[in-house]
């Protein structure tokens, strides 16, 4: 006789309560409780911020599931699919291949995932704090931050390093800036080179008080707390990018810092945004019992589901209680489902919040009793210790935590070598990719936007060279072995792809056309233009592309214009190319006669000027130097460029000829053969 199979997808607070509860009501010879989580472990996320600070071991937060749930049957792997009509799931198997499994009763309580792509550069510069493994990563950091800090003569680049931003003002946001707080400020006498003004840690919210969940007087009492003791507290202010140097806010202010950490920005789990469910604000909608509308036997818990709470008929919130909560009254729900006795709604009466601050201080609130300080502190360590599933456990972290009262915290820190990968990078206009002189680590390729090359010349910025989406950069110092020969910035807003040293060698080592585009490419740019005319250079690079820059006359296509319409506007004004405008300021693409011949050749005639045109054509600005046109032109083989103003209008164009025939005119006379 088979056995009744009830899945369990997720092992957090809602899935192993759930789990729990099971084992303990239904007999083990007729039902079968599996739980997939792709980590062998539960994490107590309240607690990720004192793996942060040094104040508590990777370990202590992390309860192995085989060891918590003895008589259930643990497996990690992914689950892709849940088939509702099918009552099975799809799971990624040990080697790679889709598995299948069938469920009589199925819990979806796998959470959310972390979305640092809400604002542009936060996915490239920012550290999370979902896992054990973000916690490790951002201690290590703050740890590397500080000894670099120690051996830096340059003062502003070591106050650079000492600047925490901590972004998002919840539960986390506020608990990790204590934690990094009390962690770099507790370890400062044991370094000689900065002292306590060089530390900073800011807190930046886009509410204006701390903590929204909590009462009003504990908000008040935290956001004052945390300014009293030397935290930057920025309120009603959202972060408008992230940098390589730090964020941008909402009112264009920049706030500098060497380490920015994200604490906002969830998504659904691609299992749950898979499931053809009905879904609110990212959260699949259950009954008032927990289950599936139409779907008996499937279940959703925790901060993936979206339940209303019978107490107080409102959404209930994605906290520890109350998944713990929904885990056990949904294993009833189950239970009183296969005895065929009714189900009961989710009622559940909060017992509060609790929140740890920084410097031995915390706010809580309990049963209608706010309580702050120190004494909230052993509170809130009190209940969360309460919560750890074993008695070895517990006494193993109280011990540690009794250790901190006493003595210092561990300042010790694993350099981990990370393996070398592709990822990709965002700057905004201005930022520095890297300088002069700086070692070669990577390789770079333009995915959006565009940069330029700069040199130092008679004291002067000046800038040699512009790079566009396709064009690649880095490769010289690489292939050459030395430092970078000259500064990249970010003309506009850049993304780029990054590939470490290892990979670029390894790919450029064993692709021979690739490593001859780079040989040949390298060799084009290590040549001056005018390297045999240093007069005529130095006279060009003092003359601005407007010098030489022909009016636009011809008529400005729309997106929309059709294929024929084009056609028809090339033939009677007989021109070689025209802008893309829909405004008529700003420049959307380029279309010439090779671009109609392809949509010819490819029997495209019912295309439109979108689709055609050359998407993010190479331009140039009428304040860069003619040296720079000349430079661009000859590294993309152009014979012309559009010239835009310095807000990005379209002004005309510029030819080579005309370039050629200022040099040749300086040329004649200083050499007596002209």
């Amino acid at each position: 006789m088979s056995k009744t199979r009830i899945v369990i997808l997720g092992g957090g607070f809602a899935g192993v309560k759930c789990a729990r509860t099971l084992r303990k009501q239904l007999p083990i010879n007729q039902y079968e409780v599996v739980v997939f989580n792709r980590e062998n472990h539960m994490v107590f996320h309240p607690m990720l911020a004192e793996v942060v600070g040094a104040s508590l071991s990777p370990e202590d937060i992390a309860a192995p599931l085989r060891q918590m749930l003895p008589k259930v049957i643990c497996r990690t792997e992914d689950a892709q699919k849940i088939d509702l009509e099918g009552s099975f799931i799809e799971y990624e198997g040990h080697e790679g291949q889709l598995s299948r499994l069938d469920y009589d009763h199925l819990v979806i309580a796998c959470g959310g995932i972390v979305n640092l792509g809400m604002m542009p550069g936060m996915a490239d510069h920012s550290f999370p704090m979902k896992t054990i493994g973000d916690a490790v990563a951002l201690r290590a950091h703050i740890m590397q931050q500080l000894e670099r800090a120690e051996v830096c003569d340059d003062p502003v680049k070591k106050r650079w390093y000492l600047s925490f931003i901590v972004v998002g003002g919840g539960y986390s946001g506020v608990e990790a800036a204590g934690e990094i707080f009390d962690l770099i400020v507790g370890s400062r006498h044991y370094f000689q080179n900065f002292t306590r003004e060089d530390l900073s840690v800011t807190l930046i919210h886009s509410q204006k008080q701390l903590l929204p969940e909590i009462g009003e007087k504990l908000r008040d009492f935290v956001g004052k707390s945390m300014v009293k003791a030397g935290i930057n507290v920025l309120l009603n202010r959202r972060v408008k990018v992230a940098t390589p140097e730090g964020v941008k806010l909402d009112n264009d202010d920049f706030i500098y810092g060497g380490t920015t950490i994200c604490t906002i920005g969830t998504a659904m789990s691609p299992v749950v945004e898979r499931l053809k469910a009905h879904k609110h604000t990212g959260r699949v909608v259950t009954e008032t019992d927990m289950s599936l509308p139409g779907h008996p036997n499937v279940w959703s818990i925790g901060d993936c589901a979206y339940i209303m709470n019978a107490y107080d008929n409102k959404p209930s919130p994605p906290t520890a209680q109350f998944a713990e909560r929904q885990g056990r009254q949904v294993a009833n729900n189950i239970v009183r489902r296969i005895k065929k006795d009714p189900t009961k709604p989710f009622y559940f009466k909060p017992l509060g919040q609790l929140c740890a601050i920084g410097g031995h201080k915390a706010v809580a609130e309990m049963m209608g009793i706010h309580i702050s300080g120190v004494l909230a502190w052993f509170f809130w360590r009190g209940i969360y210790l309460s919560k750890i599933p074993s008695w070895s456990r517990r006494f193993k972290i109280a011990f540690n935590w009794t250790w901190q009262l006493v003595f210092s915290r561990d300042l010790s820190h694993l350099r981990v070598s990370q393996t070398e990968r592709v990822s990709r990078a965002h700057y905004q206009e201005g930022d520095y990719v890297f300088h002069q002189g700086d070692p070669a680590t990577n390789f770079y390729v333009i995915e959006k936007g565009e940069a330029e090359v700069t040199r130092l010349s008679f004291g002067e910025e000046q800038v040699v060279a512009i790079l566009t989406p396709g064009s690649f950069f880095g490769e010289m110092a690489l292939i050459n072995n030395q430092p970078r020969g000259a500064n990249v910035r970010a003309r506009t807003e850049l993304e780029v792809v990054v590939i470490g040293r290892t990979i670029f060698s390894q790919i450029s080592g064993a692709l021979t056309p690739l490593q001859n585009l780079f040989t040949a490419t390298v060799s084009k740019r290590s040549k001056d233009v005018f390297q045999n005319l240093p007069l005529v250079r130095e006279i060009l690079s003092h003359v601005p592309v407007s010098s030489f820059t022909e009016t636009y006359s011809s008529p400005m296509l729309k997106k929309q214009y059709s294929f024929l319409q084009i056609l028809q506007i090339f033939e009677t004004k007989k021109i070689e190319f025209c802008y893309v405008s829909d405004d008529g300021y700003h420049l959307d693409g380029i279309i010439t006669r090779a671009e109609i011949f392809g949509a010819l050749e490819t029997a495209n005639s019912k295309a439109t000027a979108a689709e055609i045109m050359i998407k993010d054509p190479v331009t140039i600005k009428s304040t860069d130097s003619s040296i720079v046109a000349a430079s661009t032109m000859r590294d993309k083989e152009l014979s012309w460029l559009p010239v835009l103003s310095p807000d990005y209008h379209i002004l005309g164009y510029i030819k080579i000829e005309a370039i050629l025939n200022r040099a040749l005119m300086n040329v004649s006379k200083t050499c007596k053969f002209f």
